[in-house]
């Protein structure tokens, strides 16, 4: 046995042991204590699948038992899947469009939702101009577009100036490939003139972030690709390869659509155009769990009702870094805090007498890999998604400064409820604002507002170490968190003793796959 899984092995063994102290001489620090283990280095940044992973599952339904929380399936805590993951940099990336190979040099590529046994596949095309649809601004690039089944083309821009921080956004990649994915589409495929040759010395925010997820070791749910609304592959070319090879099709040069006040909008359509990809890499299955415990409800008929709470334990694992300097990826904000904070949670209800509706902890993992664990979650489900009355699910809650972003965008009755409980507790729940970031598409609430429950979703905003090694423990305001815990014991139970079940009103760019 390797010394890394001995260690392992060792955390393991003592898990039941410390943390019986812990629950009967510290509660007070619970929530601490639960942030460090899940946050320690030992874990080696929690990827989905890992040994690091195993272990903070075993903390978890340990946990659980200790509290009083029953086991959610069949006796077990475990709600396991199957997952295939492989290496980026060691893959045979071959990208062709009509015909035509494109260098290796001459792209990024996230193959998000595609496995390489699945390949090669081939895609027809149509150029959708900026790519951008933000219907609160009447601007729709995709309006009379049928993509379904085809490779979006986009340029990187929108007709206003681009917030370089802001990279969720709709008027950046990754909020360009969920607006194609949502309308069926198969992939996107971003201009940008950030991939040059030789490459910009300082890439942007954006271009960082794809750099990275385009290296990173990916995992996908075997039995579904399409586990999310942003989970489409992404190919990312220069201005240089789309006028050699799309340029004719699409109407013009990159710098000519560019120069045109809609981005070649007027030009959208299907374009006279394919791209192939193929992948050649070695997969390996793995298996990963979610970590899933229900506090059985006492009123006859209200305990068919379902309150879910969710927050994944997962995080990105390990960044390959030079000797001595550090590169595991701890997330003590994303997402520790949020599993610590519903871990308390489920604690705080299990020592009462009992709730008339049902309550569902699930702490899912490969949210960082787009959703795998509660997309597993939805196709399998422990409480029927048609007797679940909310999901309240909690990500990144550890830089409070005494406020919380509550965002629920189909139920403003949950948001208002939420508001009324943070006062009480001392906080001020904030609505979304970022509005046109859409993150309802990147949480784990997506796969409970897709089925029309009403859900929402409490964080503290993104910051600079947003999935970066400096995402550390001492930098989690816990003083605030324990105010978060008691907001969200607090609405939990609100449901849970049978109130009404919030209205639900899907928003109109809440566009769902068919």
């Amino acid at each position: 046995m390797s010394a890394r899984k001995t260690l392992l092995a060792v955390a393991v063994a003592l898990v039941p042991i410390l943390l019986g102290c812990e629950q009967e001489q510290y509660p007070e620090g619970r929530v601490e204590a639960d942030v460090r283990f899940l946050a320690d280095d030992l874990l080696e940044g929690r990827l989905t699948p890992s040994p690091g992973l195993e272990v903070a599952a075993l903390y978890l339904a340990n946990q659980l038992r200790a509290a009083g929380v029953e086991p959610g399936i069949d006796g077990s805590y475990f709600q396991p899947y199957e997952v295939g993951t492989f290496n980026p940099m060691e893959a045979d990336y071959r990208i062709s469009i009509d015909g035509v190979t494109i260098p290796r040099s001459e792209y990024l590529f996230l193959s998000l939702g595609l496995r390489p046994e699945q390949t090669p596949v081939e895609f027809d095309l149509v150029f959708a101009g900026y790519g951008v649809s933000v219907p609160e601004e009447g601007v729709d690039d995709f309006a009379g577009l049928d993509v379904a089944g085809k490779g979006v083309v986009a340029l990187l821009g929108a007709t206003w100036e681009l917030d370089p921080h802001v990279i969720h956004a709709p008027d950046h990649g990754f909020g360009k490939a969920v607006q194609a994915a949502v309308r069926n589409g198969a992939m996107l495929i971003y201009v940008s003139d950030e991939i040059s040759d030789p490459p910009p010395a300082a890439p942007s925010a954006e271009l960082g972030l794809l750099s990275a997820y385009s290296r990173m070791s990916l995992t996908q749910l075997i039995e579904d690709p399409r586990t999310s609304a942003f989970n489409v592959p992404l190919l990312i070319i220069g201005p240089r390869t789309f006028d050699r090879l799309l340029a004719e099709a699409a109407g013009g040069t990159y710098a000519e659509l560019q120069a045109r006040p809609d981005g070649g909008g007027s030009l959208a359509g299907d374009i006279a155009a394919t791209v192939r990809i193929e992948i050649d890499v070695e997969t390996t299955r793995g298996t990963a769990s979610n970590v899933i415990g229900v506090l059985r409800g006492t009123d006859p008929t209200l305990r068919e009702e379902w309150i879910v709470l969710t927050a994944h334990y997962d995080h990105v694992g390990v960044y390959p870094m030079p000797p001595g300097e550090d590169g595991i990826n701890n997330g003590a904000d994303d997402n520790a805090s949020g599993t610590a904070a519903v871990l308390e949670v489920a604690r705080r209800l299990a020592g009462e007498d009992g709730l008339k509706r049902s309550v569902l902890f699930a702490f899912v993992s490969g949210e960082e890999m787009g959703l795998v664990g509660s997309a597993h979650y939805a196709a399998q489900p422990v409480a029927p998604l048609d007797q679940t009355v909310v999901n309240i699910n909690v990500d990144m809650v550890g830089r409070s400064d005494g406020t919380a972003q509550g965002i629920a965008p189909a139920s403003d009755e949950l948001f208002q409820r939420a508001v009324e409980l943070g006062a009480e507790a001392g906080l001020t729940i904030l609505p979304d604002q970022q509005p046109t970031w859409r993150l309802s598409y990147f949480t784990d609430s997506y796969h409970f507002a897709r089925h029309d429950i009403p859900a929402i979703f409490f964080f503290t905003a993104l910051h600079e170490d947003y999935h970066l090694p400096s995402d550390e423990v001492e930098k989690v305001n816990f003083p605030a968190l324990g105010q978060i815990v008691d907001m969200l014991t607090e609405l939990t139970e609100y449901y849970a003793e049978g109130a009404d079940a919030p209205a639900y009103q899907r928003p109109a760019w809440f566009i769902t796959p068919g």
